[in-house]
């Protein structure tokens, strides 16, 4: 996910996922509302999508992550922006963050104790490309590359 910013009253957000295989199964703009919506800057004026109302991205949600196993970067922030009905309806919900932490050392990649890493600081130490773009499809694609690193 990405913030986007705030319409005033809701903060706007892009969610993207990717399957096991590497397709982007959906990538979407949706009003949250999230209490940091206060906080985050306006939206740009040239946003090229009316985002979707918390209702009709719940039911997209719950649908799409039905029995699914989710894998999200730093799982708690990421799950508690989802929908609740649709983080219920998952399988599971899991984090690349912390399985990078455990996976990293096994592997000799020296991280200082509790070393707040970013997305792009695992995807570098573990030798993968950083994206270019803080599109949510294309960090949907990095974390995969780096769960995938993570179970070779």
């Amino acid at each position: 996910m990405r913030s986007l910013g705030s319409d005033g009253a809701h903060h706007i957000l892009q969610y993207a996922f990717v399957d096991d295989r590497g397709t982007v199964v959906l990538s979407a703009c949706a009003r949250s509302t999230s209490p940091v919506a206060m906080l985050a800057p306006p939206l740009p004026e040239d946003l090229a999508v009316q985002p979707l109302d918390p209702e009709a991205f719940e039911y997209l949600m719950t649908r799409l992550c039905g029995g699914a196993t989710l894998v999200a970067y730093h799982r708690v922030l990421q799950g508690g922006l989802l929908p609740y009905e649709a983080v219920a309806s998952a399988a599971s919900v899991e984090c690349a963050w912390r399985r990078f932490q455990q996976v990293a050392r096994r592997r000799g990649i020296r991280l200082s104790r509790g070393e707040p890493l970013a997305l792009n600081d695992c995807l570098e130490k573990a030798g993968l490309p950083v994206p270019d773009s803080e599109d949510a499809a294309m960090r949907a694609l990095s974390i995969r590359a780096l769960w995938r690193w993570m179970e070779g």
